[in-house]
């Protein structure tokens, strides 16, 4: 099996604000952000919250559901990107 790249944003969509400070900006760009266990999911993020290594704050529920979202981005399973994640550890 070929190595997962969770970080592969070539597939996740643009947003057109960013999902951590809200701003609207036109340079925008999507970054991945691991939610511990829950797995790695992908963000639009503006430039000063991209270079930040704090991960935006969400809610519970949204937490369960951007991971899952990536998944599907991906191509791949919940189980496959949580051997993807032990295998980065």
């Amino acid at each position: 099996m070929n190595a997962i790249n969770l970080d592969d944003t070539s597939s996740c969509p643009l947003g057109v604000r960013c999902e951590s400070c809200g701003v609207e900006r036109d340079d925008l760009e999507v970054r991945t952000a691991a939610f511990g266990r829950l797995g790695v999911a992908c963000l639009t993020l503006c430039p000063r919250c991209a270079g930040s290594d704090v991960v935006p704050p969400v809610a519970v529920g949204t937490a369960m559901r951007l991971p899952a979202q990536h998944w599907g981005h991906l191509g791949i399973t919940v189980d496959e990107m949580a051997a993807a994640m032990d295998a980065e550890r």
